[in-house]
């Protein structure tokens, strides 16, 4: 449903309110879900609540941060896939996955290293998306080999699906401070090096592609990542395409529940 050729938006969520507000053109704030672009935000039982908004006539969904659910909570019903979902990971930024694959050129990375680091009650959504990370940069699905979970931090083995098979390590630490947000430090390793940097309290990420001609730094992503992800739900519903992003949360969700329970 649009207004005057906007979109219409349905969130109480202030950072997707100051997203419409940026977007005076495409995106209109409005009080009924229906036809309208809906913003479920990522705490609870946010499945249920995406299956909600679908059934109150949403257009699109847009997922905002999401938590890891519990075993059983999203296996027991399967997405219609009728409606495109778009998931808002700030640590997983679409645009800036994109510089990292594209900046080495088709070169497979020969292992992938993840190292994380958060508050304990936010720790599970860290690992969440450096299990994404290292599946972008491996270019493939990954399966769990080993994994040890303590109180204080969790590490994994885990290899990539496909002819070119990477493995890959992922370690992730607790840490105290009263800040929300995550620290990933990911490099994948190989002809081509790549480092990606995601300092959410210091508000910094950062790429750097290092090749035989030297080091590349993407540039700096200004945009916020709420407004990005009402631009491309809004793009979804235009052009009608499919959008991956729900079944790849629930592959790297259930890497981290398989983690969480080793």
């Amino acid at each position: 449903m649009s207004r005057d050729g906007a979109f219409c938006v349905f969130t109480a969520l202030p950072a997707y309110t100051a997203a419409v507000a940026e977007l005076p053109v495409s995106a209109a704030l409005t009080e009924d879900m229906r036809g309208a672009v809906v913003v479920v935000p990522g705490a609870g039982n946010w499945w249920q609540d995406i299956l909600a908004a679908r059934a109150g006539g949403a257009s699109a969904v847009v997922l905002a941060d999401p938590a890891v659910l519990p075993r059983g909570a999203v296996e027991s019903e399967r997405w219609p896939g009728d409606i495109p979902v778009i998931i808002e990971r700030p640590r997983l930024r679409p645009d800036v996955v994109a510089n990292a694959v594209r900046a080495r050129r088709g070169s497979a990375a020969r292992l992938v290293t993840v190292e994380c680091a958060g508050p304990a009650a936010g720790l599970d959504g860290v690992i969440l998306d450096g299990f994404g990370w290292a599946r972008s940069l491996a270019g493939a699905s990954l399966t769990l080999r080993a994994g040890i979970a303590a109180p204080q931090g969790r590490i994994a083995l885990l290899d990539s699906e496909g002819a070119c098979s990477a493995p890959a390590t992922l370690s992730a630490t607790a840490i105290g401070g009263l800040r929300a947000g995550g620290l990933l430090q990911v490099l994948a390793l190989g002809e081509v090096r790549t480092e990606v940097t995601v300092d959410q309290p210091a508000g910094l990420t950062r790429v750097e592609t290092v090749t035989e001609e030297g080091t590349l730094r993407a540039p700096a992503r200004y945009e916020s990542s709420a407004r990005l992800a009402l631009r491309r739900a809004i793009d979804a519903c235009l052009s009608g395409e499919p959008a991956a992003d729900l079944e790849e949360l629930l592959q790297d969700m259930a890497l981290a529940r398989a983690l969480r329970d080793a």
